[in-house]
This record gives structure tokens, C-alpha cells and sequence, in this order.
């Protein structure tokens, strides 16, 4: 059947998943593949396999990999066990299936669920891939209820546990000290506090002293051969995190970090109050005395801004009209002073658009006024607000989550009746109760009916899943209001909290002559699930 290219065999693996481990294993997959490869004449297999990794993520190496062959023309032939192996993602599914693979000549196919891009794909792959993706969305509810039902119940949910600390796969829960990190880490506290040397210092310290830094000492006592170049490579971020981390006290602290959503993997650091401390859990290393004195030398020190410029609005901003992303850049006034800026990444790259230059100075004053205005007019009128909010989400709806609900039942409903109806046609002709053009003839109204009956299913699916992710985003947006009373200063967190993205317009046309850090652009602020807010 093939000469030359590749037959990929691509298999995936992961316990999020929710799937049987033994017939769900790489190596079951392999031997599925294999044997419908070879039953089917595919020559020239080659497997990619990516273990542990969730259907959301497609940055894994070895679909990486695989793409990296597509793209170099060596793949002919991509085959999975099923749709879901490729991803539960099924807007990046569709993109790869239905654009990417027929755009480098690539056949597709997914032996369980009966597709293969050669015969021409099911209109109803679309509601398979969606399906999916739903089904990973309520795997990933149903895992962070539980990591929340056992954080608050004082269990650790650390995914890794702190250096100095050690547990045995039996029981997870029991802390043991590692006697050997845990002498480095009194000693960090000691260098600190009774000798004063500052972070930097002791990270060189540490180095000179040959002490492997925490990540390869941790493989290195799971008895994992290492080399590495910066094996005992410290730095003073690593010093600083040991010297706060107030598990060596004894105390288990849940919730340090979170996720916006399964899609969205971008982690949140969360503030003090979200924090739930259990004390005396675990054997400390640190007694509680040393600990607080170490806090207090922290918080008194004084911290130098590096010179290297942070920008703040990296990754919110998007043009307004060409809609890329804008990035920052140092812009030089008269005299030599440097400003803080953004620029459209098309207009700078010379590929079009015009100049949306903006000041960073202007959209801090502008967007944090904006993030003020709404969070003073939701504390001061909670019931308009909701009320208000409720009514820009159906306004920007196609229609209620209700009324959608009720049109896709129907649809589903209809298409039911049309194969019964067509059973029927079947059996009449069989019989001979209606001669074959007229069976031919209904048949056609009945497929042409039902053909547009699954494009409206697919439709309807489609609002349905925009309806629950609006729903989603909203809660992000109500967890801010509540988080804060006031807002004064334009922080990261701030930022993380309230907005989805920021757009830049242009400069109105009698500002364009002034100096550019005076224009004023137009620019719209989306907050999490509403978008724009301008009812007030």
C-alpha cells in the first residue's frame, strides 16, 4: 500500500483520562495499532508516544515530534486507537484533522471510532470531538473538587514535596526528614540569620561547596544517575523560597497555587487569604522562633529593581484592528529619556496595519481608573451589578443556555425519528409495498433533511459550550470583586484577576501631531467573562 513515508502510529496515555490503565496503556495501543497496520497493508510504521500527558496539552514531545515529521513531508498515513488519543481539545482536534493533516497530504484514521480522512470524515466528527473535550472538562471538575476536598481536610496536596523531605509510595501523607538536604537547609537558615550573608552569597556558597541544588538532589535520591553542567548550580531564588517556606516549621500549607481552567494551564500564585495552614502536621526541621526572625530580616530588606524593564501588559495587549498581539519596547524621547511602550507586532514587523503606539504610563492610569470604576460599583451596588451583568451576557448571547437546550433536543429527537422513519422505507420496499424510485426519492428528503439537521446540531453544540465557558469566566470575575475592597496600584496579580485582554486603537486624529507620550489611544478592556463593561 506505501512505499518510502512514514506510517505514524501515534498512541497516548494518561490518568486524567479517566480509562481503563491496562486496555488505556501505551502498550495496548501499540499493539492495536500494529496489528490493524499490518492487517491493512501500512508499511514502514514508526510509533510516537507520549505517556502521562493530558488530551488539553498538545506540547508533547512526541506529537511535537510527529508534527515536526508532517511538516517535513515524512509522514503519510497518522493512525490512533481513537479520536481522543489525539486530543480533547476539539477546536485544536478539528484544526489538525480537518486543516493540517490534508494541507501536507497526511491520511488520518481512528480505528474505534471508524474514521479515516481517505473515505471522507462523518459530519458528525465535530460533536465526537466536542463530546471529548467535555468529557476531559468534567474530569478536570470532578479532580479539582477532590484536591480541594482534601486540601481543606488538612491532607498535603503538594504535587512534590519541599527539599529536606522525603515520602514512600505507600504512604504518601507521612513526611519523612531527609537528613541530608534537611542539615543544607538549617544551614541556609543559619547563613542567613546569625552570619548575615544575604541570598546571592550563600547560593555561592552552596555552589563552591560542590552541594547538588534541590531538583538533582532529588533525583539523585531516587538512585537516578546525573550530569549536568549545573548540577550545583544555586541561585538566590531558590535560597529565598527555602528560607519562606513554612513547611519546615511543620505546618502544611494548601492551595499556594492554582490553574484559571483545564484549557488555560497558566498558574496563579495566590494570596495570603486563600491560603489554608495546618500546623504541626509533619516533623519540622526549623523551629518556629528561627523561622519568624528570618521573616523579619525579610521583610525589612531592602530590594533593588533590576534594570532590565518588566512590562506589565505583555500578555494582555491585541491591536484593535489587525488584532496581533503587541509587544513592548523602549521608546527614546527628545533628550535621550526612555519610555515604556507597546507596538503592534504586524505594524513592526512591516507587514501591514498602521502605528498603534502606546505609552505603558497611559495604559496604567486608564486601565486601573477602568478596574476601579467597576469594583467601586459592585461593592456599592451588588444586586444592579449581578443584575446588569446577567443582562450584557444574554445581550451578547445567540440566544439562552434554555432555549438552546431545548432547539438541540429537538434536533437530536428529529434525526431519531428520520432513521426510524427510513427503517421503515427499508422494510415497505423490501416487501414490496413501494417500488425502489419511490424508496429512492423519499430517501433523499429524508438525508438531505437530516443532513441539515446535524449542521444545526453542531451549531447548537457550539453555542452551548461558549454559553458554559462564558458561565465559567464570569466567576473568575466575581471571585476578584470579592478579593478585593479597593484596588490602588496596577499589579500582575491585579491584572491576572480582572482581565481577559486589553485592545489599542489608534490615536484620534487631532492627537496625532502631540508628543506620543501624551496621545490618549482608544482602548478597550475585557474583564473575565463579560467583556466590555460599559452600563455604568
Amino acid at each position: 500500500m506505501q512505499t518510502g513515508k512514514i506510517t505514524a502510529l501515534y498512541v497516548r496515555f494518561s490518568y486524567d483520562d479517566g480509562i481503563d490503565a491496562e486496555s488505556g496503556s501505551i502498550e495496548h495501543q501499540k499493539s492495536l495499532l500494529r496489528s490493524y497496520a499490518e492487517s491493512n497493508g501500512f508499511t514502514n510504521l514508526s510509533y510516537y508516544a507520549d505517556d502521562g500527558y493530558t488530551g488539553t496539552n498538545f506540547n508533547r514531545p512526541d506529537f511535537q515530534r510527529m508534527l515536526g515529521d508532517i511538516h517535513k513531508g515524512l509522514v503519510s498515513t497518522v493512525i490512533v486507537k481513537d479520536m481522543s488519543r489525539l486530543g480533547r481539545n476539539y477546536l485544536m482536534v478539528g484544526q489538525y484533522v480537518e486543516i493540517e493533516f490534508p494541507k501536507h497530504n497526511v491520511r488520518f484514521i481512528a480505528i474505534s471510532d471508524n474514521v479515516d480522512s481517505a473515505k471522507g470524515m462523518n459530519d458528525l466528527l465535530p460533536i465526537h470531538n466536542l463530546m471529548n473535550e467535555w468529557y476531559s472538562r468534567d474530569i478536570s471538575k470532578k479532580v479539582r473538587a477532590m484536591i480541594r476536598q482534601k486540601g481543606n481536610s488538612g491532607q498535603s496536596i503538594a504535587s512534590k514535596l519541599p527539599y529536606g523531605y522525603y515520602n514512600i509510595p505507600e504512604d504518601k501523607q507521612t513526611w519523612l526528614i531527609d537528613e541530608s538536604a534537611a542539615n543544607v537547609v538549617r544551614r541556609i537558615f543559619d547563613l542567613y540569620l546569625n552570619q548575615s550573608f544575604g541570598m546571592y552569597q550563600i547560593a555561592r556558597i552552596l555552589k563552591a561547596e560542590g552541594i547538588p541544588r534541590p531538583t538533582y538532589h532529588r533525583r539523585m535520591a531516587k538512585g537516578i544517575k546525573v550530569e549536568a553542567d549545573d548540577l550545583c548550580v544555586w541561585n538566590a531564588s531558590v535560597v529565598r523560597n527555602i528560607l519562606q517556606h513554612r513547611e519546615y516549621i511543620g505546618d502544611t500549607v494548601n492551595f499556594r497555587t492554582e490553574i484559571t481552567s483545564y484549557k488555560n494551564k497558566k498558574v496563579i500564585h495566590n494570596s495570603d487569604d486563600k491560603l489554608k495552614i495546618f500546623p504541626n502536621t509533619h516533623p519540622a526541621i526549623i523551629d518556629k522562633e528561627t523561622f519568624q526572625k528570618v521573616q523579619d530580616k525579610i521583610s525589612k530588606e531592602i530590594r533593588h529593581t533590576r534594570n532590565v524593564h518588566s512590562y506589565l501588559f505583555a500578555d494582555y495587549l491585541y491591536c484593535m484592528d489587525c488584532h496581533s498581539r503587541m509587544h513592548g519596547r523602549q521608546c527614546y524621547l527628545k533628550g535621550g529619556r526612555a519610555l515604556s511602550a507597546y507596538e503592534c507586532s504586524t505594524y513592526r514587523k512591516s507587514k501591514g496595519c498602521c502605528f498603534h503606539g502606546v505609552p505603558e504610563m497611559y495604559l496604567q492610569a486608564e486601565v486601573l481608573a477602568k478596574i476601579q470604576n467597576v469594583l467601586a460599583f459592585a461593592k456599592s451596588n451588588p444586586a444592579e451589578f449581578r443584575q446588569n451583568i446577567s443582562k450584557a451576557l444574554e445581550e451578547q448571547s445567540d440566544g439562552s443556555k434554555a432555549v438552546i437546550q431545548e432547539e438541540l433536543d429537538k434536533a437530536q429527537a428529529r434525526t431519531t425519528e428520520i432513521d426510524k422513519y427510513i427503517q421503515g422505507l427499508f422494510e415497505a420496499k423490501v416487501r414490496g409495498e413501494i417500488d425502489g424510485s419511490l424508496f429512492a426519492s423519499l430517501k433523499k428528503t429524508y438525508d438531505e433533511e437530516k443532513e441539515q439537521l446535524n449542521k444545526l446540531i453542531i451549531d447548537l453544540i457550539t453555542k452551548l459550550s461558549r454559553e458554559n465557558e462564558a458561565n465559567e469566566k464570569i466567576q473568575l470575575l466575581y471571585a476578584a470583586i470579592r478579593k478585593y475592597d479597593a484596588v490602588w496600584e496596577l499589579t500582575p496579580e491585579v491584572l491576572t484577576d480582572f482581565i481577559e485582554k486589553i485592545e489599542v486603537g489608534q490615536v484620534s486624529a487631532e492627537n496625532k501631531k502631540i508628543s506620543f507620550e501624551l496621545r490618549d489611544n482608544q482602548i478597550s478592556v475585557f474583564f473575565w467573562g463579560v467583556g466590555i463593561i460599559d452600563f455604568m
